[in-house]
């Protein structure tokens, strides 16, 4: 890495980093407010970075809304108008692949669909407040997750990965991946494994993500404590029903391998599987030892690591799994040009995924898959460009900058969000 490419040494303005001090994309941004934190600013008593994301991604969220509006006046009833639009979302119905959340949401549909108004519509405006109750709880969160960057927590406040897929059920998996967060940073062990199990439930790859987090700081006791409540969780939540199981599908490889004459058994694609994992295990084990001590952002590398592994290679990704990443890639990818270089790409791999879905390429390219072919290279590639960015990045610097030990069991008491237990945490 080249030193001008290097990211910039991190400038505290008293406990916090300043991010438009240090990153050249949020100095640019800041333009349109004054510029840069200048070295005598002070930060306001009320506005603190947890309200203003809050409020950011409050508007994020009401963005997200309007990219549905197409789909709303035909109640999503249109067969493939959801796709050629970009409207489509599992909440009324509608989605890309054939796979299905656990049967936990089914029963929240129905219960939506007891309050007033009747139809599509309004079941899905019902659901749609739910998540964002939950998406406005993680940004709480995941403010909090690492005390000195606050402000990396607009990774997912202001990410369009978020404005574009949050009316999917895999907002809930991308919420349990920010209480995992923040609760295996803060010390609470229990707390982690329970966001975990859930968001596991909903979908598989926080699994994965899930063991690189803890891998970083923490005791043995602490870790068995996570697993065992990830587990419990996990099973509750599935127990009532699980999500049907995954066969090749829209936006994999082997999909993709699948429209071709090369195709792939089930043995090839647990080989290859496996053998990406190991890989991604193996440079998560060199960020653990390059980063010497614990802290938020190198655990954050390492789930981030093996979830872009696991979507690389899993059976069915549809859109919608980006979510996934962007909690993780928010606390993880310290420069703003990497995490818009990932999205960019997403949103062209969703555009074509779409189109190719609507069989809006039909009338001009009929029975030429191409445009599918490019959108699994860019989903991909964009999930590559994450993993090498934060892997440059550990490797330019000599220890982590971040001072803060994670998995402790000794929560800050400025991150605290939820009320006290009373428990010891020794």
């Amino acid at each position: 890495m080249d030193r001008a490419d290097r990211p910039a040494p991190e400038v505290a303005i008293g406990d916090h980093v300043a991010p438009t001090r240090t990153d050249p994309v949020a100095a640019a941004m800041s333009e349109m407010v004054g510029g840069p934190l200048g070295d005598h600013a002070r930060g306001h008593r009320w506005w603190d970075a947890g309200r203003v994301l809050v409020g950011a991604t409050a508007l994020t969220l009401a963005a997200g809304m309007v990219t549905k509006t197409a789909c709303v006046p035909s109640g999503w009833s249109n067969p493939n108008q959801p796709f050629t639009e970009l409207c489509w979302t599992d909440l009324a119905g509608t989605s890309v692949d054939a796979g299905a959340p656990p049967r936990v949401a089914g029963w929240l549909e129905r219960v939506a669909e007891w309050l007033p108004g009747s139809g599509t519509v309004a079941t899905t405006a019902v659901l749609a407040v739910l998540l964002a109750a939950l998406a406005l709880l993680a940004t709480a969160l995941l403010v909090r997750v690492d005390r000195r960057r606050p402000w990396a927590a607009a990774g997912w406040a202001l990410g369009p990965v978020l404005l574009v897929h949050w009316l999917s059920w895999e907002l809930v998996a991308a919420v349990g991946l920010a209480v995992l967060l923040w609760g295996w940073a803060t010390g609470r062990a229990w707390l982690a494994g329970v966001g975990a199990g859930v968001g596991a439930a909903f979908a598989l790859p926080v699994a994965v993500a899930f063991v690189g987090v803890v891998a970083v700081g923490g005791r043995l006791r602490h870790r068995v404590d996570a697993l065992l409540a990830a587990a419990a969780a996990y099973v509750v939540v599935t127990l009532p029903g699980r999500a049907t199981a995954e066969t090749p599908d829209i936006g994999s490889i082997w999909f993709l391998l699948g429209t071709t004459d090369v195709g792939g058994s089930a043995t090839t694609r647990t080989v290859v599987q496996v053998l990406v994992l190991a890989l991604a295990a193996g440079a998560v084990w060199w960020l653990v030892r390059r980063a010497g001590r614990p802290s938020p952002l190198t655990s954050a590398r390492a789930g981030l690591v093996l979830v872009a592994a696991a979507l690389a290679v899993a059976p069915s990704a549809p859109p919608e799994t980006a979510l996934l990443v962007l909690p993780l890639a928010a606390i993880a990818v310290r420069r703003w040009r990497d995490l818009l270089v990932w999205q960019a790409l997403h949103l062209l791999s969703w555009v074509l995924t779409g189109w190719y879905v609507g069989q809006a390429l039909v009338p001009t390219v009929a029975d030429d898959v191409r445009a599918y072919w490019l959108a699994v290279l860019l989903r991909v590639g964009g999930l590559v460009w994450l993993v090498a960015a934060v892997l440059l990045d550990a490797g330019a610097a000599s220890v982590d900058d971040d001072a803060v030990e994670v998995g402790r069991g000794e929560p800050h008491p400025d991150l605290d969000v939820l009320a006290d237990a009373g428990d010891p945490r020794t």
